[in-house]
């Protein structure tokens, strides 16, 4: 047992750190009224997200726990894969603001597709136009968040 915990030990404290996030995040949401669900109040989201979070965090605990060890193997990701990946997510913070909601996901999107070993520019392309128009479609015309779309 006691090698069995050694071997998941990344698993439990992923588990743990989960559960305490969860819990933080609960414990700040207590300063805001949390409203009925009718009527949600400021706090109801963050408290609903984070008792999420804790019960994920349990679970994985559990299952983390409780299942046979897992051998990976020694294949570790390439560093320019994580670099772009890295990089799509900047280019997504810088554009938003500047630019709008459908150039920052499409650039985005477009450029961690990239960070694949099997890159396909024309299913990038698509992939790109795609989750820019659903989250315009979804964040903008369904939610009538206040995002602009273009602004070049």
């Amino acid at each position: 047992m006691i090698v069995h915990t050694r071997q998941r030990l990344p698993d439990v404290i992923g588990a743990a750190l989960a559960i305490l996030l969860g819990v933080f995040a609960y414990v700040q949401g207590t300063d805001y009224e949390m409203g009925t669900i009718r009527e949600m109040g400021a706090g109801y989201f963050p408290r609903i997200l984070s008792v999420g979070l804790i019960l994920m965090g349990l679970l994985y605990g559990f299952v983390a726990l409780r299942a046979e060890p897992v051998q990976f193997g020694e294949d570790r990701p390439a560093i320019l894969s994580i670099l772009i990946i890295c990089a799509s997510l900047i280019v997504f913070a810088l554009l938003i603001e500047r630019n709008g909601l459908i150039p920052a996901i499409f650039f985005s999107t477009l450029l961690s597709t990239l960070a694949s070993e099997k890159r396909n520019f024309r299913v990038s392309l698509l992939l790109s136009i795609a989750t820019a128009l659903i989250c315009a479609a979804i964040f903008i015309w369904g939610l009538s968040l206040p995002f602009k779309y273009f602004a070049f």
